[in-house]
């Protein structure tokens, strides 16, 4: 009689933005803004959802175009709407459980978005 091997949830990278222009805040809000993201991620990590994630810094990067990243500018660009501020992956069993995770995100709270994407398992 054969086992069968229960499939491991699928994985769910979240990308945070945030409007290019939004104000930082006081020092004071920022540091209750921060707890409210360690909470969050807390809560995750004690269910077993998150798997990693981190802030992006604010300098700039760079984006390559074309065959072989032939062009090269430097990003993010002052007139954009918005930022990708950071990323996280977590499991969840579906599109909707990971939507429902992502609705607690404090980003939200300060006019921020979650882009919310499966990510494609790759055998090895």
């Amino acid at each position: 009689m054969s086992q069968k091997t229960a499939s491991p949830a699928p994985t769910y990278m979240f990308l945070f933005r945030q409007p290019a222009d939004a104000p930082a805040g006081t020092p004071e809000q920022m540091q209750a803004h921060f707890q409210k993201w360690m909470e969050w991620i807390g809560s995750m990590r004690a269910k077993g959802q998150y798997l990693a994630g981190e802030p992006l810094e604010e300098q700039p990067g760079r984006v390559l175009r074309g065959p072989r990243g032939a062009k090269a500018s430097d990003g993010p660009f002052a007139e954009a709407k918005e930022v990708v501020g950071g990323f996280m992956i977590i499991k969840a069993q579906s599109l909707a459980e990971a939507s429902a995770i992502a609705k607690d995100c404090p980003g939200l709270e300060v006019g921020g978005s979650v882009e919310i994407r499966q990510v494609m398992p790759v055998p090895m």
